[in-house]
Formats: C-alpha cells, sequence, structure tokens
C-alpha cells in the first residue's frame, strides 16, 4: 500500500493554491458588485446573480466531482478544474453585459467546483490523525488570505484598471496549479477506480436550489406575489424530495445519506451551513451600505473588508491547535457566539456609524470565523469512516456553497423586498435602504443563533470520547 503521507505536502501546496484561487475570486467580486451594476446597467438583485450561478454551478457538481475525483484520480480533477477555470475567468472579464457575465461564472463555477471538491479529501488522506486539524487550519489560513487580499486588490483593481480585470488576475494563477498539479502528484494513487456514479440525485438537487432561487429574486422584486413564490417553493420541494428519494436508494445514489447517521456530521454540518448563510450576507450586504450609504470609494471599501479574513487568519491557526486538544464543539461554539455578536453589531450600523465602529462589527466576524471554521471541519470529516472521506468533502463543500448561496439569494431578496416596501411611502432612498438593511440582519441574526444551538448540541466524536474516557 503507498504510503500517502509522502504526498502531504505537495497535496497541501495544490490544495492551498487551488482554494486560495477560489476565496481570491470571490473576495474580489463581492467588491465590485456596485460597479457592475453600475456599469451594465442592472439591479442589485439581478448583480446578485453573479455570486449565485457560480454558487449554484458548484453545489450542482461538488457531488458529482468528488465521487469522479475517487474514480479517476485527483490529479484529472485538479488539472481539468484549472483549466475550466481559467477559461471562465477570460469570458468573464469579456462579457458584453450582465446576462453573458452570469452564465459565464457558472462555467468558472464549474471549474472552481472541480478545485475544492477534493481538498478536505487530500489532506484528511495524506496527513495523519493526530496532525490532521493544524492541516485542516492551514488551508483555513489560506482561506483567509485569499479572502484578505481579495478586498484591497478587488478596490485597486476597480478603482485603477475596471471590474473586467478582476477576473484577468486569475489566468496566472491558474496557469501555476496546472504547473503544480503535473509537478506533485501525477503520480498520487486513485482511491476508488470501481465505483459507479449516478447523476439523478445531483441533478434535481441543481433544479430545485435553481427554482427556489428565482422565485426568491422575483418575489424581492414585487414581479411575483404570494401564490407564485408559493407554488415556486413548493415546486423545489418536489425536486429536493426526489433528491432525497434518489439519495437513498442504492441504485441511484451519489454518495448516500447514511454518513448524516451521524449526530457529530449531521450537527456540525448544518451548523455550517447556517453560519455561511450569515457571512454571505455580510460579504454581499456590507459593499452596498459603504459604497451608497457611507460614500466610500471602492479602495477604502476593500480596505476595510480586510478586517474580516485578517481576524480569521490571526485566529484560525489556535483554532486549530484547539481542535486538536480539546472538544471541537466547544472551540467551534464559541466561534459563532462571537459571530453572533459581530452580526448584531453590523445591524446597528447607521448613516452616523464611524470608521472604527464599522471596523470593530467586522472584526467580531472575523474572530468568530476563524475560531469555529477548522474545528468545525475537523469533527465533520473526523466523524466520516476513510471510505466516505470522498463524499464527506463534497458534503462539506457543498455546504458551504449552499450556504453562501441562500446568503446572497435570501439576503438580496430581503433587502430589495423591505426597500421597496418603504419607498411606497417614503422617497427617502438612504432610508429605505437601512430600512431593508436592518430587516436582512434580523433574520441573519436568527440563522447564526440556530447555527450556534446545533454547534452545541453536535456531541463528541469517537477520538473526543476516548480522550474523555482515558
Amino acid at each position: 500500500m503507498t504510503d500517502l503521507n509522502k504526498y502531504k505536502y505537495k497535496a497541501l501546496t495544490i490544495t492551498g493554491l487551488a482554494t486560495f484561487l477560489g476565496t481570491l475570486d470571490s473576495s474580489i467580486v463581492n467588491v465590485s458588485l456596485p460597479t457592475i451594476s453600475k456599469e451594465l446597467g442592472t439591479t442589485t438583485d439581478t448583480v446578485g446573480w453573479v455570486i449565485i450561478a457560480y454558487a449554484i454551478a458548484i453545489i450542482s457538481f461538488l457531488m458529482v466531482f468528488g465521487a469522479v475525483s475517487e474514480k479517476k484520480g485527483y490529479q484529472k480533477s485538479y488539472t481539468f478544474g484549472f483549466l475550466i477555470f481559467i477559461l471562465g475567468s477570460a469570458l468573464c472579464g469579456l462579457a458584453f453585459n450582465i446576462y453573458f457575465l452570469i452564465a459565464m461564472r457558472a462555467l468558472q463555477g464549474i471549474g472552481a467546483a472541480l478545485l475544492i471538491s477534493v481538498g478536505p479529501a487530500m489532506i484528511t488522506k495524506t496527513f495523519p490523525d493526530s496532525e490532521r486539524g493544524r492541516g485542516l487550519a492551514t488551508i483555513a489560513m489560506v482561506v483567509s488570505a485569499g479572502l484578505m487580499l481579495g478586498p484591497p486588490l478587488g478596490g485597486f483593481i476597480v478603482g485603477g484598471l475596471g471590474w473586467r480585470w478582476i477576473f484577468f488576475v486569475n489566468l496566472p494563477l491558474g496557469l501555476l496549479g496546472i504547473y503544480f498539479t503535473a509537478r506533485y502528484i501525477a503520480d498520487f494513487p486513485v482511491t476508488a477506480p470501481d465505483r459507479r456514479i449516478h447523476l439523478p440525485g445531483a441533478g434535481s438537487l441543481s433544479l430545485g436550489l435553481l427554482i427556489m432561487m428565482l422565485a426568491f429574486s422575483l418575489y424581492g422584486r414585487h414581479i411575483l406575489g404570494p401564490s407564485a413564490i408559493t407554488g415556486g417553493i413548493v415546486t423545489a420541494g418536489a425536486f429536493f424530495a426526489m433528491f432525497l428519494y434518489f439519495e437513498n436508494s442504492p441504485k441511484t445514489r451519489l454518495i448516500g445519506l447514511d454518513i448524516f447517521k451521524s449526530r457529530v456530521f449531521s450537527f456540525s454540518s448544518l451548523a455550517l451551513f447556517m453560519v455561511f448563510i450569515g457571512l454571505a450576507a455580510v460579504s454581499v450586504i456590507l459593499p452596498f451600505y459603504l459604497e451608497q450609504i457611507k460614500k466610500f470609494e471602492p479602495q477604502k471599501v476593500g480596505l476595510i473588508l480586510m478586517v474580516v479574513p485578517i481576524c480569521g487568519f490571526m485566529t484560525a491557526p489556535l483554532a486549530g491547535y484547539l481542535a486538536d486538544k480539546f472538544q471541537a464543539r466547544i472551540i467551534s461554539t464559541a466561534g459563532v457566539v462571537i459571530l453572533l455578536i459581530g452580526v448584531w453589531l453590523v445591524r446597528s450600523l447607521g448613516t452616523s456609524s464611524s470608521p472604527q465602529t464599522i471596523i470593530t462589527s467586522l472584526a467580531f466576524v472575523g474572530f468568530g470565523m476563524g475560531i469555529f471554521g477548522t474545528p468545525n471541519t475537523s469533527s465533520i470529516m473526523g466523524a466520516a469512516r476513510k471510505m466516505q472521506l470522498g463524499s464527506a468533502s463534497g458534503i462539506l463543500s457543498t455546504l458551504r456553497s449552499l450556504g453562501m448561496a441562500f446568503g446572497v439569494g435570501l439576503s438580496m431578496a430581503i433587502l430589495n423586498y423591505y426597500q421597496n416596501l418603504f419607498l411606497k411611502t417614503n422617497a427617502d432612498n438612504d432610508a429605505a435602504f437601512l430600512f431593508g438593511f436592518e430587516m436582512v440582519f434580523n433574520f441573519v441574526l436568527v440563522v447564526v443563533l440556530i447555527g450556534a444551538i446545533l454547534s452545541l448540541e453536535r456531541g463528541k466524536n469517537l477520538a473526543e470520547k476516548e480522550v474523555s474516557v482515558s
């Protein structure tokens, strides 16, 4: 049997680059949304689909690609992932209208799905159990580094070169990823060459998400009425039911749902989903607040938004170390509580809020995410059996992207709904925005609170039980 430990630093290099590329692209795009909306002449909720299309593409293919990577090899997933991501990035930069940009973001999302579907599995396979938390913490630091560099880089690129260059910067990084893959893991062993791959479950999940997101978006713009959005939700629910049916059948399941029988796995995964809904709302709504209400230039917006990933970067190593020593649920829950305080402070921002107040609010969000992320990921991967690591990796990335998609879609829909409702009786655009802003974060507070409860109630994983007994 091949000793996979010899690949751990090579795997960390490639996984880190792929993760950095994905997070850098995400954080750069968030900062540029107000500018793209103005230059392409579109509405706030329509430009939100630049993020939603990317997330839905990732969600639709993550579980498929997680299974494909085990059948065909991680090196092929990375090679084709970098190639598709490069192509999508180039075409996004050449977009001539908002709809073409949204379509190319979906293509870019397919490449991103290939890149991120196998990262946690590779780290878990190549690092020994005693070092898994630190390996995952390194990736968490890379995530924070990508998010940290994205806002200021995006702000300066948008201010100096234009929004199209936020996509062109991906090209040299993608080429570097192809080179590293060919050099470092060309001979990495294939995990499950005989695995069968079924697609109905992933297809039904994708259609359900697309219908639900469209329904919320159109309802937020008052294009659909209550009966129409109810029909959309029911239709989406039918596709979700089909997904559960296919995944419960041995003949059609892609990953199977038996992995969710683990309380630690299921509760940790749901907590992750809730937390990323909250993070997405902060990431996508704050740039509009800073530019429209505070009248900050894109460069300043980017520098302010750096606070979240910087604080996450500072706390991730400590959280990873503690995850290897103590109960992950206690550390993760503490992180969610800190995040909850940050969301409350963000909700309280207004026209007169000082830059120091804004930075303090975002610092709590960043510290909370940094403390929560690594222990929670370690719990999820540690609760999976060896044969389930690829599936667990795909589920982890799917839920993260699903949370981002729901967070963006719902926050944009809520913002637009209450803005338009306010404007029916008052013509003050800033007051209308702040009314919608407050309603968004009322919703986010509830979601993150649920995440805190789920995190606390997950229980101990097997390793923690053994430590407590001894």
